[in-house]
């Protein structure tokens, strides 16, 4: 079998893994802490002797990494549910595909639900084990904001670029950037500086487009497809939620945003940092004046734009340029 046809069949068996014919999938609709994920739950995270409530995960570098290495286990285990739990109800999880319906196809940015990681409980699963402690999990957090972090782990099967936030106390996946490897256990690609400069650019323009009131400006540096979230926590409730910025909505905020704040854009913060690049997928950050975000970027047939992106305000002593 030619190098081609073995990519092409690993891709194919990932994406049938995430993705699989309707006769196979079991839709669950809206995801509610089922009693096998209480369990869970509570066998990773201690609780309080007089409420019998979990404690919140704190905001530590150790408390994430800990959330992934649950996540990346349960994935080699099979275990769906503690997956599941590691992951907000709402992910968005991306790759670059190039087939379609199992043919060959331009690129484009395919997207899998939170449904669909039920996969890792069946046949499918190519890098299920029974020592999943020794599957690979090679963590690197890149930074953490609040309540939103961004990381990279590689598998035994992937490359996954993670935003996660702490969502009422817990450490969960929110978004995910994924590069598939050609097979399981294959060496992952390595580190490149070849777009760094394009993606630096594409993220500051992304930022001088809101300090110009040029909301056209902003949406051109963001896939159709994007997704810009963050967690929100209202007055008087006793919730959170995810606040969702379309790619529609992005170009509004674009034309918005700085009438009220009155940024100059000749002067006005904007520092860019990129993380990693690795294949098709960079992550990287931007600090703006009074905000920050987290962004994942995929090149789509040779174009980079920005697909995902995690958001905070910054704490008021961190502003700056505000009169």
């Amino acid at each position: 079998m030619s190098k081609t046809q073995e990519t092409f069949d690993m891709k194919n068996r990932y994406e049938s893994l995430l993705a699989g014919p309707a006769v196979v999938a079991l839709a669950l609709g809206s995801i509610a802490l089922n009693t096998a994920q209480l369990h869970a739950a509570e066998s990773t995270i201690p609780l309080e002797k007089s409420s019998m409530e979990p404690i919140a995960e704190p905001i530590t570098e150790e408390a994430v990494t800990k959330a992934i290495q649950e996540y990346v286990f349960a994935k080699y285990a099979g275990d769906v549910d503690v997956v599941q739990s590691r992951t907000h109800h709402d992910i968005a999880r991306r790759v670059v595909a190039d087939t379609y319906q199992g043919q060959p196809s331009r690129d484009w940015v395919q997207t899998y639900s939170h449904d669909q990681l039920q996969y890792y409980g069946t046949d499918l699963n190519q890098i299920k084990m029974d020592s999943p402690e020794e599957g690979r999990c090679e963590i690197e957090i890149f930074d953490i904001e609040q309540y939103t972090a961004a990381a990279r782990v590689i598998m035994e099967d992937v490359v996954d670029f993670m935003h996660l936030v702490n969502f009422e106390g817990r450490w969960l996946v929110a978004d995910s950037a994924v590069v598939i490897l050609d097979e399981a256990g294959a060496r992952a690609p390595g580190k490149s500086t070849k777009d760094l400069k394009t993606i630096e650019q594409i993220v500051r323009d992304y930022c001088i487009g809101f300090y110009e009131i040029d909301g056209k400006k902003v949406q051109d540096t963001c896939h159709p497809t994007l997704s810009k979230r963050s967690v929100e926590k209202p007055d008087n409730v006793d919730f959170n939620y995810f606040n969702l910025i379309t790619w529609e909505e992005i170009e509004i905020l674009g034309e918005t945003f700085n009438k009220y704040w009155g940024f100059d854009p000749e002067t006005a913060r904007c520092d860019v940092e990129v993380y990693e690049i690795r294949d098709n997928v960079a992550i990287a950050k931007l600090t703006g004046s009074v905000w920050f975000d987290y962004f994942h970027l995929m090149r789509v047939n040779d174009e980079w734009s920005i697909v995902n992106i995690m958001y905070e305000s910054l704490p008021r002593d961190r502003w700056s340029d505000v009169g």
